[in-house]
């Protein structure tokens, strides 16, 4: 019990909150629902827990979206257009996505240790793939939402490249 509270504690001071895999009334978690009309959804998943202790920041268009740790998901919403998502100490540089609105993108982030140095990789997979991968998350990763706090089912929008210089 002792361990159990500890954990608890751990995963909120670390910013995750419990994977809820289903509600209370058995449906999936609100992030992983419908997509809003005139955005589409980008989930990043983390499903192993190689470094778990460590927190990997991701980036939409230079935006803060949320954050892995161990084995973690989180997903955010994002309008139609060009989207650079980048992860810290990603060896292999920015993914560039052009968003459809109603799609899901699935982003796989392994994270591995070279000469001891740890390093992000991030890719694409097909839903079926990330469901599988899903299976094996712990844990929500933290997402940022500007001026509040995380929130189960209150997902942060990303803006187009072109929308932001507005």
């Amino acid at each position: 019990m002792r361990s159990m509270l500890a954990f608890a504690c751990a995963a909120l001071a670390a910013g995750c909150l419990p994977l809820q895999t289903h509600d209370a009334h058995g449906s999936s978690p609100v992030e992983l629902r419908a997509v809003p009309t005139g955005a589409a959804r980008i989930c990043v998943l983390r499903p192993d827990s190689t470094a778990a202790s460590v927190t990997m920041e991701i980036r939409d268009n230079g935006r803060f979206v949320g954050a892995t740790r161990g084995a973690t998901y989180f997903c955010y919403l994002a309008t139609p257009g060009e989207h650079q998502i980048t992860s810290e100490d990603d060896d292999t540089g920015p993914l560039l996505l052009t968003v459809r609105a109603g799609a899901s993108y699935w982003l796989y982030e392994e994270v591995f240790a070279i000469l001891g140095d740890l390093h992000a990789h991030l890719d694409w997979v097909d839903e079926t793939t990330a469901n599988e991968m899903l299976e094996s998350c712990e844990a929500r990763g933290v997402v940022a939402l500007p001026d509040r706090q995380d929130e189960i089912g209150a997902l942060p929008l990303v803006t187009t490249r072109r929308d932001d210089t507005r």
